[in-house]
């Protein structure tokens, strides 16, 4: 329908409809007089099948020609004559105060027409209903708290001529004004001074830092929780609305609720389990499966059903779950301005490039992917699930993500201290007006309030604070710190060396240190099988390199690490390297992923440093890496060995058919002080020193000067002999210096002597 009403039609029979001291009383006292007939029954249905083909003038002409005509005066027009007058008003009608004199004329007629809809008719359910829902949309308190009683005659009719459709939904409003009652009060706080309350405005000195101490000091949680008896009403409404109805999401979403905001997971699951099995379309029930499963640890089918939810959801619903900037940050912020860091900055990508970057993102979080299951993302998609259910109003077209209790909710979970305090955070407004604070506190630190108005289900974030919740969406997004611990996650030591293959690519060595010791340590068996996989996935996530195997390990023969290698093409821009082990008798597991920035591949530059064993040449004159042979380690040698070195430069400029260059290798201890001296000697190749062997305490440096062929890519291989160098962790920093251009390039990396 158009909102919008032609001004040719608000005429003197449309401000005669608006009389109410004269109309309304007049037809009030003639009421018992004034039953409906069929023909004015026939023109409101008439007027409505108009109405519904856009046509809104003529039916809008209809109706008040119908009220000013007819001698008997009937509460299905009124009805008819309520109803588009409020379709008219319902894009305008938002806040307490409206400007607008058309829009307030509208609303003035809709609830003329409808009260006198319910007069005329008092035993209709539906005139009860239509006039219940028209006030609970208002912003204001009163009409809202009026709605109650509007809503229980909806309810007393219905019961009484056993229309089953109108019983239904008349039992979900009672319900829902019910819950409204409940709201306020449920998990009431005590205050120790029943004068004190909490205050964000700027004129008082009472900083937001205080929060917690206030909440400790002053504030008492009542146990058992207060608002029982209100909830124990409002579920049997919900469960009466869905026995009459079954066929409603709406009614079937508030019983989720009810049954979620007291964790009752196992009858939320088997009633929309069953809802499921009746109804094969019903999205929502497999999103409340999903929700519910995830909620009782069953991670794989929480997946299974929240995979069949989107299957059968359109593509704009199930954009809206799965909206990734709704863990983004708002907008930027002074560290984060010109990256991908906020949702501004992100909608402004191409689709593809959003959709690369949010898989990603899923990806890296992913506590382990030799599981099926995210449990980051399930939690992600449980946390949108719960807030629809939870505060999603329908009276104010709002859906419970969105709104700002449901936006914390899924940046960081469920609070873990939830309160309502008496007074909202207004300076002005006293504890006696109705209005409630509620408190969300974290065990991270953080700290949220809502003021809730008298008689409304939305909670809004308190004005005064709004700024602090900003800063804190900036400095931390989002946290899955609820998560529970389902396996113990060891950390694999990585080292990545990175050579040049192409202008948009990169050869990459990496070394994975696999602490298989501690996935088997104290089982009790002969032999454990360990699964380990590796991985490279490059921007848009697409998997560039895998490898997995299974290696069975005796317990009682395992006392060290596992060493592995991999060597692997990786393609331009960003690349993710994954490495995962899991023993899954035990639940043990250990994993390790590293994201790897694009570097320059054209121009001088070097390559990074490759260590490992002594390196042997094939052939005599290697032109790369790859021509040498050298085991490469994580980086930890048995003291007296000898540290192997292999790394490439890249465009040096030639002089006089020759290309010049300068070595200089600064090792030097990471725990300064450690007791005794260390010695260093460069030894190439063919087991010649370069450069002076050297000895110090602290830090050393050997220098040598190279004169070689010109080529695109010189490879350098030596041999680092330490062995008269005490244990202990140390520096090393390879710089190159191109002597013909003065150009200067270096690379540095850690090792240890054990």
């Amino acid at each position: 329908m158009s909102i919008d009403r032609p001004p040719n039609v608000v005429g003197p029979s449309w401000r005669k409809a608006l009389l109410l001291p004269v109309v309304v009383l007049a037809l009030l006292a003639d009421a018992s007089a004034s039953h409906a007939q069929g023909n004015n029954r026939s023109v409101a249905f008439i007027a409505d099948s108009i109405a519904a083909n856009g046509d809104t003038v003529r039916a809008y002409a209809m109706l008040d020609s119908a009220l000013r005509n007819s001698s008997k005066i009937d509460g299905a027009v009124w009805h008819q004559f309520g109803l588009l007058n409020w379709n008219m008003a319902k894009g305008k009608r938002k806040g307490s105060f409206i400007s607008d004199q058309r829009t307030i004329r509208y609303l003035q007629g809709a609830d003329t027409a409808l009260r006198l809809a319910t007069k005329f008719a008092p035993d209709s359910a539906r005139y009860w209903l239509s006039l219940g829902r028209f006030n609970l949309a208002s912003d204001v308190s009163t009409m809202r708290f009026a709605a109650t009683s509007e809503v229980n005659n909806a309810l007393e009719a219905a019961t009484k001529t056993g229309d089953k459709m109108l019983l239904a939904s008349a039992a979900d409003e009672v319900g829902m004004a019910t819950w409204r009652r409940y709201e306020p009060v449920s998990n009431r706080a005590l205050m120790s001074d029943g004068q004190q309350k909490i205050q964000l405005d700027f004129i008082t000195a009472w900083g937001r830092e205080d929060a917690r101490d206030f909440i400790d000091s002053y504030i008492h949680k009542i146990i058992p929780p207060t608002g029982e008896k209100d909830y124990l009403e409002a579920m049997e409404y919900f469960r009466l609305a869905v026995d009459t109805d079954p066929t409603s999401q709406r009614f079937a979403r508030h019983l989720y609720m009810a049954l979620g905001e007291r964790s009752r997971w196992d009858e939320m699951l088997e009633i929309a389990t069953r809802r499921a099995r009746t109804y094969p379309l019903d999205y929502q029930a497999q999103l409340a499966r999903g929700l519910a499963l995830h909620r009782l640890g069953r991670d794989k089918e929480s997946q299974t059903a929240f995979e069949s939810a989107f299957s059968l959801m359109d593509d704009s619903d199930r954009s809206r779950i799965t909206r990734f900037t709704r863990i983004m940050r708002p907008k930027p912020s002074n560290d984060t301005r010109g990256t991908i860091a906020d949702s501004i900055a992100f909608k402004k990508l191409p689709p593809e490039q959003q959709r690369g970057l949010e898989l990603m993102y899923w990806y890296m979080s992913d506590p382990l992917a030799l599981t099926t299951e995210n449990e980051f993302r399930l939690e992600f998609l449980s946390r949108v699930v719960w807030s629809d259910f939870r505060w999603t109003n329908e009276d104010l077209n709002l859906l419970g993500a969105d709104t700002d209790r449901g936006d914390v909710h899924v940046r960081y979970g469920p609070p873990d201290l939830e309160m309502t305090v008496p007074g909202t955070t207004s300076f002005s407004a006293s504890n006696a007006d109705g209005g409630v604070t509620l408190v969300w506190a974290y065990r991270s630190g953080i700290v949220f309030f809502f003021d809730l108005p008298p008689g409304f289900g939305t909670a809004r974030y308190a004005f005064i604070d709004r700024d602090n919740v900003e800063k804190i969406q900036s400095a931390v997004p989002v946290l899955f710190d609820n998560l529970p611990t389902t396996r113990t996650i060891d950390t694999i030591p990585v080292r990545i060396a990175r050579f040049r293959a192409g202008a948009d690519s990169s050869d990459a060595v990496i070394a994975a240190s696999i602490p298989v010791d501690s996935l088997v340590r104290r089982l009790d068996v002969s032999s454990v099988p360990v699964d380990v996989d590796f991985r490279i996935f490059d921007q848009f996530v697409q998997v560039r390199g895998i490898e997995s195997e299974q290696r069975m390990l005796r317990p009682d023969s395992i006392s060290a690490p596992l060493g592995l290698t991999w060597r692997r093409r990786l393609g331009p821009g960003i690349n993710v390297v994954r490495i995962e082990a899991l023993q899954a008798d035990s639940k043990r597991a250990a994993r390790a992923m590293t994201r790897l920035n694009p570097g320059s591949n054209t121009g001088f530059g070097m390559s990074d440093v490759l260590l490992g064993n002594k390196p042997v040449p094939r052939g005599d004159a290697p032109k790369r890496w790859s021509d040498i042979t050298m085991d490469p380690t994580m980086g930890t040698f048995p003291r007296g060995s000898s540290v192997g070195l292999v790394w490439e430069m890249y465009d040096l400029q030639p002089r006089d058919g020759v290309s010049k260059y300068r070595v200089a290798i600064t090792v030097e201890r990471s725990d300064r002080g450690a007791a005794g001296n260390f010695v260093a000697r460069l030894v190439d190749g063919l087991g010649r020193t370069v450069g002076r062997q050297q000895q110090s305490r602290d830090k050393l440096s050997i220098s040598f000067d190279r004169t070689a062929a010109p080529a695109p890519t010189l490879v350098e291989f030596l041999s680092l002999d330490l062995s008269g160098s005490s244990p202990g962790a140390y520096r090393l920093r390879v710089e190159i210096t191109d002597s013909v251009n003065g150009k200067k390039t270096s690379r540095e990396s850690n090792f240890v002597l054990r």
